[in-house]
């Protein structure tokens, strides 16, 4: 005879996980509700919807049934159902089935609820840039390929490849994106140095970022690395560059064309 599942895994107990459509489960957005939660506003994550189209929901969700109304609140997991609700959409359009949510049942009180939604987000140790480069090291070592990666890390190709060359890097470069002092971007601009360039390099970038913060510190660190344009985000401030750079450069141009200002070669507002 078969063992049962506590018998052939030598678990101490176990307990009964649902199955949902996410179109089904509701988010709250009363502000009133224990359950409440602001994220629940965010925009859905489209590089977790790839992730959860490409290999389902791996962690269930909690849920927990509204006693007034019955209907399925989440209690923890909002971004996933949303994110699976998106998924849905692209599967439904390829005509393949639809995912569903795993959910176990929240069976404390709903008041105490708050206490279990910061500590699944807050009470959690990320993995560190160098471990996320060797782990998508050897997913591509058995095959998968960058777009794949992507998807299963939910980010973008570039930050693929910008992560992966942090193993072209010396253990200095290593350790300095490890300890926050430079970032990945950096190392992927280190990693075309010899390795004595590296160990210069990189020392002169935590020199730089070491006596600033914020913005200030990434422009001591891009002028390290040679760049040494300031990055521009207001209307205004791309009016001043276009003044500065002459209106018949080519840099004007572009900038211009930011604005939705192209052709005309006197930067007025359109």
């Amino acid at each position: 005879m078969a063992k049962n599942s506590i018998d052939a895994y030598g678990a101490s107990g176990k307990t009964n996980v649902l199955f949902f459509d996410p179109a089904v489960l509701v988010l709250v957005v009363d502000e009133s509700s224990p359950l409440y939660d602001p994220r629940v506003h965010l925009p859905v994550d489209e590089d977790l919807a790839r992730n959860i189209d490409y290999q389902g929901v791996i962690e269930p969700i909690l849920i927990q049934k509204n006693p007034e109304t019955g209907a399925v609140e989440i209690v923890v997991g909002r971004q996933r159902v949303k994110a699976s609700r998106l998924a849905n959409e692209w599967r439904q359009a390829r005509g393949v089935a639809p995912i569903q949510i795993p959910a176990i049942v929240h069976k404390g009180k709903a008041r105490d609820a708050l206490d279990i939604i910061v500590s699944e987000n807050e009470v959690c140790q990320s993995d560190s840039p160098l471990g996320r480069a060797e782990k998508m090291r050897r997913l591509m070592a058995i095959g998968r390929g960058e777009d794949e990666i992507a998807v299963i890390f939910g980010c973008k190709v570039p930050t693929v490849r910008a992560t992966l060359q942090l193993l072209e890097c010396c253990s200095a470069v290593q350790k300095a994106v490890e300890s926050g002092a430079v970032n990945v971007t950096h190392a992927k601009l280190l990693a075309k140095l010899t390795p004595d360039e590296q160990r210069g390099k990189v020392s002169e970038l935590i020199a730089a970022g070491s006596s600033s913060t914020g913005h200030a510190r990434s422009r001591a660190q891009r002028a390290v690395m040679g760049d040494k344009s300031p990055k521009i985000r207001s209307r205004k401030e791309i009016l001043a560059e276009i003044d500065r750079a002459g209106p018949m450069s080519m840099r004007a141009e572009a900038l211009r064309w930011v604005l939705h200002l192209v052709g005309d070669a006197d930067g007025a507002t359109a």
